[in-house]
């Protein structure tokens, strides 16, 4: 018995010298600046949030509507294409662009939801938008979803034109698109490749 209460305690010993054979190769001092500069570069893929880009101002971005349909020709909704203007540096969106219906029918604000129908919104169970960078390659598009029927039966407006802001912007401007609808759901932006 007291045999194997030494092999086992020299056994525990042999583990511990190893883990702090291992953790010698650890340090506390910062990485080289090359290896921070890699790390910078990696970060700035598409998509992905990154200290050095700052977030879209208002002017900065140029943005149109382009109707979603489906097989048969009805349109569902649309989506909001947002770009950098011309020699604009880069710049990030995050969240939701704000959306409203004016013209056509009743003012209607589109409801923001994480998640919808059509091929929008964010993976099921991720609730929180990603920051999406734009540049002279990339932008930033949001699904507009509509309900064709109001909860009374009665036939819903056309409209052909919404304001449109982008997310953390007060930029504020009219898009053209024509869709049926009685209630918008609009969903956050994610990138796209122009």
């Amino acid at each position: 018995m007291t045999t194997k209460r030494i092999a086992t305690t020299a056994g525990m010993f042999s583990v511990l010298g190893a883990a702090a054979l291992v953790l010698t190769g650890c340090t506390s001092e910062p990485a080289a600046p090359g290896a921070q500069a890699a790390q910078t570069d990696t970060q700035q893929v598409q998509g992905q949030p990154t200290a050095q880009v700052p977030a879209c101002a208002d002017g900065q971005l140029n943005f149109d509507a382009e109707p979603i349909t489906n097989p048969s020709g009805a349109t569902l909704g649309f989506k909001l294409n947002y770009w950098v203007v011309g020699a604009s540096g880069a710049c990030s969106l995050t969240g939701y662009p704000g959306v409203t219906a004016v013209t056509g029918g009743p003012q209607v604000d589109a409801a923001r939801k994480p998640r919808g129908a059509l091929s929008g919104g964010l993976p099921q169970g991720q609730d929180t938008p990603p920051t999406v960078v734009l540049d002279r390659n990339h932008g930033a598009q949001a699904v507009v979803e509509t309900t064709l029927i109001a909860h009374q039966s009665a036939a819903c407006p056309t409209y052909t034109e919404f304001l449109t802001t982008p997310p953390n912007t007060t930029d504020t401007r009219k898009v053209s698109v024509t869709t049926l609808g009685c209630e918008y759901a609009v969903y956050p932006v994610y990138s796209w490749s122009r």
